[in-house]
């Protein structure tokens, strides 16, 4: 233990004894507290039981579980809740402490399972403000799997902590925000899933508690018998990045871009319980000003404005601005999904049209995926073309849709884009079509993976797969772009993973990336670079070296690299950030001999194809800020990632195989 934390545990611990506080008072002062071994007949709400439940000394479940009733909870942005309990089998895949009815039902829920990504099980915290949804974990490969444990997980209005046998195990800053309230029951053992209880637990309890209020580190030791509560070690402070936009509740999703008079608009979906349309806009691609949500959920509950205002596009004409978008809502009985069209005089108001909205016909298009129309005109045929995700109405595969209209308003359902070759299983969401010199361009996101790209010669294609023909990794997702006159701007959303870890789960929206200039390559190829404008924002050199051999550089935890180096065909560089001495952090790696790149970390690895001419010096540029890392190599090609595991570390510079030689090393900082 160092001095200080020796000197605050023993001024707690006076102020403590002064107050004359026990573990006996602090228990009974919790809102809910039961010894689970007993009928605990002095609980302010008796426990009804369920399954095969042995009383004693301790509770021993099998498939059992308590339920406390529906009418307790929690309320205000402050909750502590403490289980003491073990798994003899050391499994750790139940329910464990809960008020939830499903992912998007939370007020708490303790429980243990297995996320991915982590060698085994998993002991998680989550609780569901009306700021979002928010969860921490940790390994049960941390612990002594078959052993007693104490759990505890707290909320205090700023972060969320997950605490076992007296250590911070997971900790995460938080917006903050009231509990949202439900009225599904409170669990201990179990939990529920849309009115169904589930996952009951198997194991022993001893004790259960729920206290709405934060307690202190103090009053944790003594609920858990500990001499202190020892911090999370990996634990930082939230960095916000000065070139990555994230709004301040929910996140980000699907961006629809649009130029205006020198402004940069950034429609998007924001993450929240029903989706909005939100509007930011900047002059510079880097500082962004929030305007008023552009399109709100404000619709009959089963009709298509009643739930999601998914994805579209913006377009202007004759003075009026027009967005379409998808009115996303499965208790529709007509369709699940229906193109929408609002219009607006300012960019800034805007008034829905209903009476405009369609659905698929079921003979072009099937009535099932048909949404994120992008909308353009199309001067050949003196019309307009909606561009959207589709399946055909006969075979039912996913197909690039097409309409037509005169007017905006009437639309033909005519024949898709011919793709070569055709899609595979995922639909082709938030399109985008564009032409750059005599080639046009196809961009889609093929359900929840990549960002694809493809080229044809004609609008109306076929369109084919350059290589590589993904622009950047899976974390990148639903980019798209504008035109500001003189280049195109592309933008999407670097995703977030489940609890803040690099093995996570995909969740849907994050923060927006790096915004990019795109341009034409060779052979139908569209390349990336990172906007002039971010890259200016790191204007503070702290290292410029010249002719750097391999090691390892002490740098800051975010900052901005370049790097240019030479290597031959059989050279391979792997820069390493966030280096850390036990051999983890995140590796951009090049290998020209194989024309490959890829980033990786110890969860994932990201390889595809690529171009080098290692008769030329090699150019890399990485943004390193928070847990975001983007990488650019030759100002074409993007490799990025999330960074949550590894906060800080080094700047590793390895070489293998030929001759290799890096030529500069820049760090900077705003």
């Amino acid at each position: 233990m160092s001095k200080n934390l020796f000197w605050i545990t023993a001024i707690l611990m006076a102020a403590a004894c002064a107050k004359g506080e026990t573990r006996e008072g602090l228990m009974g002062s919790a809102l809910a507290y039961w010894r689970l071994g007993t009928d605990s007949p002095e609980a302010k709400w008796p426990l009804k039981q369920t399954g095969e439940i042995r009383g004693g000394e301790t509770a021993v479940l099998k498939d059992g579980y308590f339920d406390a009733g529906r009418d307790l909870t929690v309320s205000g942005d402050a909750i502590t809740v403490y289980l003491r309990a073990r798994d003899p089998n050391g499994k750790w895949n139940y329910a464990l402490f809960s008020k939830r009815g499903s992912h998007n039902i939370v007020t708490f829920n303790l429980f243990s399972v297995d996320l991915g990504g982590t060698p085994g099980p998993d002991i998680g915290f989550e609780i569901h403000t009306d700021r979002d949804f928010v969860m921490v974990s940790f390994p049960v490969s941390a612990i002594e799997a078959a052993a007693w444990h104490d759990f505890t997980g707290r909320y205090d209005g700023k972060s969320i902590e997950l605490i076992c046998d007296g250590r911070v195990m997971a900790k995460r800053a938080w917006k903050g925000g009231a509990l949202t309230q439900n009225k599904e029951p409170v669990l201990i053992g179990a939990e529920t899933d849309n009115g169904a209880v589930v996952r009951p637990f198997t194991g022993e309890m001893e004790e259960a508690a729920i206290w709405p209020r934060a307690l202190d580190y103090w009053e944790l030791a003594l609920v858990m018998r500990k001499d202190t509560i020892m911090p999370d070690a990996n634990y930082v402070e939230p960095y916000v990045s000065p070139i990555h936009y994230r709004p301040a509740a929910g996140r980000l999703a699907d961006t629809i871009p649009f130029f205006w008079k020198g402004e940069y608009h950034i429609f998007y979906l924001r993450a929240l319980a029903k989706v909005p349309w939100e509007h930011i806009v900047s002059t510079d691609l880097v500082h962004w000003k929030e305007l008023p949500t552009a399109l709100k959920p404000d619709g009959a509950p089963d009709g298509p404005d009643g739930l999601h205002m998914f994805t579209g596009s913006v377009m202007e004409h004759d003075g009026t601005f027009h967005i379409f978008y998808t009115g996303w809502n499965p208790e529709n009985k007509e369709g699940r999904e229906k193109i929408m069209h609002a219009t607006s005089p300012d960019l800034i108001a805007w008034t829905k049209h209903p009476e405009h909205g369609f659905f698929a016909n079921d003979d072009q298009y099937q009535n099932t995926d048909f949404r994120d129309p992008y909308v353009f005109w199309h001067e050949p045929d003196k019309a307009f073309w909606m561009i959207v995700c589709a399946r055909d109405g006969k075979t039912g595969k996913p197909v690039q849709g097409r309409l037509v209209s005169k007017d905006l308003i009437r639309w033909e359902q005519v024949s898709p884009l011919l793709l070569d070759p055709p899609l595979g299983e995922g639909t082709p969401e938030c399109p985008d079509l564009f032409k750059i010199g005599k080639t046009f361009y196809l961009l889609n996101s093929p359900c929840a993976g990549t960002t694809d790209m493809r080229h044809a010669e004609d609008i109306l294609g076929p369109y084919r797969n350059p290589e590589p023909n993904t622009i950047d990794t899976p974390i990148l997702y639903a980019a798209k772009r504008m035109f500001d006159g003189r280049r195109h701007i592309l933008t999407g959303w670097i995703r977030d993973l489940g609890g803040e870890r690099d093995g996570g789960g995909f969740e849907w929206g994050g923060d927006q990336s790096v915004p990019r200039e795109v341009y034409a390559g060779p052979d139908g190829q569209l390349l990336f670079k990172p906007v002039p404008e971010a890259v200016a924002v790191f204007a503070k050199t702290l290292k410029e070296l010249t002719d750097v051999p391999p090691g390892s550089l002490d740098v800051p935890d975010h900052y901005y690299l370049e790097c240019e180096a030479e290597l031959d065909e059989q050279a391979e560089l792997r820069l390493v950030m966030r280096e850390q001495t036990s051999g983890g952090g995140y590796a951009l790696v090049l290998r020209p001999g194989k024309n490959e790149a890829a980033i990786t970390g110890a969860t994932f690895d990201y390889p595809r194809k690529i171009r080098f001419d290692v008769s030329r010096p090699i150019k890399v540029q990485a943004f390193i800020q928070g847990a975001i890392i983007e990488c650019f190599i030759n100002e074409a090609y993007a490799f990025s990632c999330r960074a949550y595991d590894f906060r800080s570390g080094k700047l590793g510079i390895q070489t293998d195989g030929g001759k290799a030689q890096i030529r500069r090393i820049a760090i900077r900082i705003p």
